[in-house]
């Protein structure tokens, strides 16, 4: 009910119908007018009032002349333009006829100041200057010699108000309806940046789980894969195996509490970032080792000044390449490099697998997920072949755009 109340149609019909209420009081008032005025004055003497009216007697044209200006109001806000020239035509007309002073001569400023509220500023004042120049030559002609140019001035003085007047409300309702623009489009950028961080957290929490699950999933499928393997004729090495895979489970449900318990708010604490972090790595590169695959681990600089965020991010991105390392390209050997300067940190992790395994179709999750985080810190990150076979991932990671991390 409120949204068809509302609705521009139901209000277009609400301002003619007031229109036409409007008009027809107006004609009620303006025959009242020209019927008492002329009795009251009869038995009444001159005033400041009634001095230099017409007071004769109405006749039946006197009516019909009085609604056939006015009552075009109706249409004022529909054709403003239209209905300012009749009635500037009309008060004109019944100016020069021998007809008594009526209330009908208000309708042109009424229109005047319908067409100010609605047409811009120029429009306006050559609709104000035409109607004047149309209903002045009529208005003075009865007027004695010495008021002529007086009466000319209160003419154009009315005209000039109620032109202004109509000015003043459209600049007005257009300050109005721009400050509620603006407040909508506040509204609007505000539930834009909402969902756009909704967005991203949704992508960074995918990441997460994306990252700890497919990196322990693959470390206790290969291991239970050897276990199975050689749990017959090994049974000490199965059982390290075993071993390693209660471990990689241990880890990455720790590391799934840990988020768990950020995004459930519960847990006060629960860590912000992620458990995943470089001073973990040794443990990271341990678990891939115990899976079979020979990791080399190079560090430059002082790894414990890294910012958190491109901290837990070169974690992430190491962690990925290694599972991809494990999953993917069936590599035995994979290089690890960091270097930290003082205003960024430098990844490059190397395997020799088969290169080839984890673009041969498009992009993944894992390297798209990797591509995410370093696009996040404004860094630059390559992943592809290696020069010498294998695949190479290389990331370049600022401490500068921090604020728009994990």
């Amino acid at each position: 009910m409120d949204a068809i109340r509302s609705s521009p149609t139901n209000a277009r019909c609400g301002d003619g119908r007031r229109d036409l209420l409007g008009a027809l009081a107006l004609t009620l008032l303006a025959w009242a007018h020209v019927f008492i005025l002329p009795r009251f004055a009869l038995t009444q003497p001159l005033t400041v009032t009634t001095a230099g009216l017409d007071l004769s007697p109405a006749t039946p044209l006197t009516f019909l002349l009085t609604a056939a200006i006015i009552m075009p109001l109706a249409l004022r806000r529909r054709l403003p333009l239209a209905v300012l020239a009749w009635t500037a035509l009309g008060s004109a007309v019944y100016e020069a006829l021998p007809q008594p002073s009526t209330l009908a001569v208000v309708a042109p400023l009424i229109a005047l100041y319908t067409v100010g509220t609605l047409y811009t500023r120029r429009t306006l004042w050559v609709a104000a200057g035409l109607a004047f120049a149309v209903v002045l030559p009529f208005s003075v002609p009865g007027v004695p010699a010495s008021r002529v140019i007086g009466e000319s001035v209160r003419i154009m003085a009315t005209f000039a108000f109620a032109a202004s007047l109509g000015d003043a409300t459209r600049a007005r309702r257009a300050y109005i309806a721009e400050v509620e623009q603006r407040a909508l489009d506040a509204e609007h950028t505000r539930e834009e940046e909402a969902r756009r961080r909704v967005e991203e957290e949704r992508l960074r929490i995918g990441r997460e789980l994306h990252d700890i699950t497919a990196h322990s999933l693959s470390l206790i499928a290969v291991q239970a894969g050897a276990g199975e393997r050689i749990v017959r004729t090994d049974p000490d090495a199965a059982a390290e195996a075993f071993a390693a895979i209660r471990q990689v489970s241990k880890s990455a449900l720790d590391e799934l509490r840990a988020l768990l318990g950020v995004l459930r708010g519960d847990d006060e604490s629960a860590p912000f970032a992620p458990a995943g972090r470089l001073s973990r790595l040794s443990e990271l590169v341990g678990r891939v080792t115990a899976a079979g695959i020979e990791v080399a681990l190079e560090t430059q600089g002082d790894l414990d000044a890294v910012p958190a965020f491109a901290d837990v991010s070169a974690y992430r991105i190491v962690q990925e390449a290694l599972t991809n390392a494990v999953r993917h390209a069936n590599a035995t050997h994979v290089n690890v490099s960091l270097r930290a300067t003082a205003s960024e940190l430098l990844l490059e992790i190397t395997d020799d697998g088969r290169g080839s395994g984890v673009g041969e179709t498009a992009e993944g999750h894992g390297i798209s997920g990797m591509r995410e985080r370093v696009a996040a810190l404004g860094g630059k990150f390559e992943a592809g072949p290696g020069p010498d076979g294998g695949f190479r991932v290389v990331a370049e990671l600022p401490y500068s755009r921090g604020g728009r991390g994990e």
